[in-house]
């Protein structure tokens, strides 16, 4: 048995939420029906879905030595995240984003001035258990160092997870030291258009994973669900799942972020793509009944019981 069962690294962000009935006009000033202050980030949100159900976890990244840094590393301290390997820079301001929320699960995300990013080094990181751990989860937020970390948990047998949204620099490196590779439809959408063929774009993802793993990749569709694929399993989709909520209260802010959470779960405890993946979609669609990515969710054990 493994030390720990995932380990994360990537960006740590706090995020505020403002759940709107409609934008304002102009000049106009509109009371929020309400307001959340929560951490954020895709790694640390998984991580936080793996803690909640039961999984044993870590993250490294990185805050400023400021009033948002403290908030987040005792939010990840509450889920039960291992905090030792998150640095505290001095002078490093911790990135802050405001989402508004209007209903439908429509939001507008508006970032710190210079944007979301973190200074971590190889340093911050070398002296975490790579090499006894279950799953590595990445966010291609600092490909360098995720490499080498990737190497590490590859060579002890354990499972890389890379989680991107957008494309970067230095994706592909990742991906070829990837065991599960699951994009947001907006890496495809902003390589090749918004009619891009989902089931083209997973096989060639699934072409560039190396042998030697489960090799999974896909795609999480939003409201239209997922598509994956591996070696062993032929492509297949998921359709999306209704949200059990009033529309002006559903928000889909972190669904991809914890269906990764909840796929790498259900993949280390079943070995099986098809379960994972229904189990992923299932825990995704109960978080947009909640506002904010680290809505509740339902107990395990009711979730699979609705398979």
């Amino acid at each position: 048995m493994t030390q720990w069962d995932a380990i994360g690294l990537g960006l740590v962000v706090r995020d505020f939420f403002v759940l709107m009935d409609r934008y304002p006009a102009s000049d106009e000033k509109l009371p929020a029906r309400e307001i959340r202050e929560t951490g954020g980030g895709p790694v640390p949100t998984a991580l936080v879905t793996m803690a909640r159900f039961g999984r044993k976890t870590a993250i490294a990244g990185v805050v400023g030595n400021d009033l948002a840094g403290r908030f987040l590393v005792d939010d990840l301290e509450r889920e039960h995240i291992n905090i030792d390997a998150v640095a505290v820079r001095e002078g490093f301001e911790t990135p802050t984003s405001v989402i508004i929320v209007v209903g439908n699960g429509r939001r507008t995300i508006l970032e710190a001035p210079r944007g979301v990013g973190f200074p971590l080094t190889w340093d911050d990181v070398r002296a975490m258990p790579f090499d006894d751990c279950g799953a590595l989860l990445l966010d291609a937020r600092k490909i360098d160092v995720q490499l080498q970390a990737a190497e590490r948990v590859r060579e002890a047998g354990g499972l890389v997870v890379l989680d991107c949204g957008h494309p970067r620099d230095g994706v592909d490196d990742l991906v070829a030291l990837s065991d599960v590779v699951i994009f947001s439809h907006t890496y495809p959408s902003a390589l090749f258009g918004p009619d891009y063929d989902v089931e083209d774009f997973v096989r060639q993802t699934l072409d560039k994973l190396p042998a030697g793993g489960p090799a999974i990749a896909g795609v999480t569709l939003g409201a239209e669900g997922c598509a994956l694929a591996s070696r062993d399993e032929p492509f297949f989709r998921l359709p999306g799942i209704a949200v059990e909520a009033l529309e002006m209260d559903m928000d889909t802010t972190g669904a991809g972020d914890v269906f990764h959470g909840a796929f790498t779960h259900a993949f280390l405890k079943t070995k099986s793509l098809r379960d994972a993946a229904r189990f992923a979609n299932l825990t995704a669609a109960r978080k947009c009944e909640g506002m904010t990515g680290r809505a509740p969710l339902p107990p395990e054990k009711d979730l699979w019981a609705k398979l």
